[in-house]
């Protein structure tokens, strides 16, 4: 818990809203809120190679949560799984639009 400038516990809304918020409608992302950079952090630690464990701790989850809930994988990931897979099992890839 870190207090607020009143010596009150700082409320994670308002301080989004009042340290946060301005610097992200300054480059339109004002609708932001934790969920979206919860998400990022989880998502983009994940792509690049972040430590599961490290970044769960870092946003206070167990790492199942962490990794079913928050971290979300891109188009490009998901085809270069895709592309692994055909390539392991020797799969032609399909051709749909020749």
């Amino acid at each position: 818990m870190f207090p607020s400038e009143r010596g009150t516990v700082l409320s994670r809304d308002n301080f989004l809203r009042r340290n946060i918020h301005s610097k992200l409608e300054q480059v339109g992302l004002g609708w932001v809120n934790f969920q979206v950079l919860r998400r990022t952090q989880a998502s983009l630690g994940h792509k690049e190679g972040v430590d599961p464990k490290a970044a769960a701790d870092q946003r206070g989850h167990a790492i199942g949560v962490a990794i079913d809930t928050y971290t979300m994988t891109d188009l490009e990931t998901r085809r270069q799984a895709v592309t692994t897979l055909e390539e392991a099992l020797q799969i032609e890839p399909i051709r749909v639009f020749e």
